[in-house]
């Protein structure tokens, strides 16, 4: 069995495109390509509607939804879309891979995926709301290695490169402590680049503990 030729992954920001360019290679890669195309997602993802992956720009597919916690549903989902198409797919796409947990074993997933050759495309946040790495993506960004295309956002406040999401809770920063996935769109988050994004609760690197604001990576 020849193995899959490739992972290719976008990653970012919020607010970079990449649901956009993953959308776009999808339809490309049917319309063009002639290929048969699986998209899945996780239901943690409940802002773009069940069973449809949606860019901003209103760009939209549809999708299966399989457990963040138990990627492995995907087998049985999978193989019931083989058996009526009365072929095997030869593309696996995934929107919003950060929603998968780095011990949910989807890591292994897509290996074992690859391994029995599919191709598989994705995209994901980078970070979360605290600057840190967000679940599986890390981890593909490794496996992808140089198919990982890193996508662009812009800060709101300033216009400079923006890394990182800022959740805006009552009009202000969420705390460090407040739980790492809280769906939102622009009424939660906003691009924000190293300069302008805050942290309230982080205890910086030679701070003494009772410290407990300031931003992120700023000594």
């Amino acid at each position: 069995m020849a193995r899959g030729r490739f992972l290719r992954l976008y990653i970012g920001n919020m607010a970079s495109g990449k649901t956009r360019h993953l959308l776009t290679e999808i339809d490309t890669l049917r319309k063009y390509g002639n290929k048969k195309i699986a998209v899945f997602k996780p239901r943690t993802d409940t802002r773009s509607g069940m069973n449809t992956i949606k860019s901003r720009k209103g760009d939209e597919d549809t999708a299966e939804e399989i457990s963040p916690n138990l990627p492995q549903e995907l087998w049985p989902v999978l193989r019931d879309k083989e058996a009526d198409a009365g072929c095997k797919f030869e593309i696996i796409a995934f929107d919003e891979v950060q929603f998968f947990p780095r011990d949910s074993g989807f890591f292994q997933l897509v290996k074992n995926l690859l391994d029995e050759g599919y191709d598989v495309i994705a995209s994901g946040l980078a970070f979360d709301f605290r600057g840190e790495p967000f679940g599986s993506t890390p981890d593909l960004a490794m496996l992808a290695e140089d198919r990982c295309m890193w996508m662009t956002s812009y800060c709101t406040k300033c216009g400079s490169r923006a890394p990182y999401p800022q959740r805006i809770i009552n009009g202000v920063p969420a705390h460090y402590n407040s739980p790492q996935v809280l769906v939102g769109g622009d009424e939660t988050y906003e691009p924000r680049c190293d300069e302008h994004f805050v942290l309230p609760g982080r205890i910086l690197p030679g701070r003494e503990a009772g410290v407990q604001q300031g931003r992120i990576f700023t000594e």
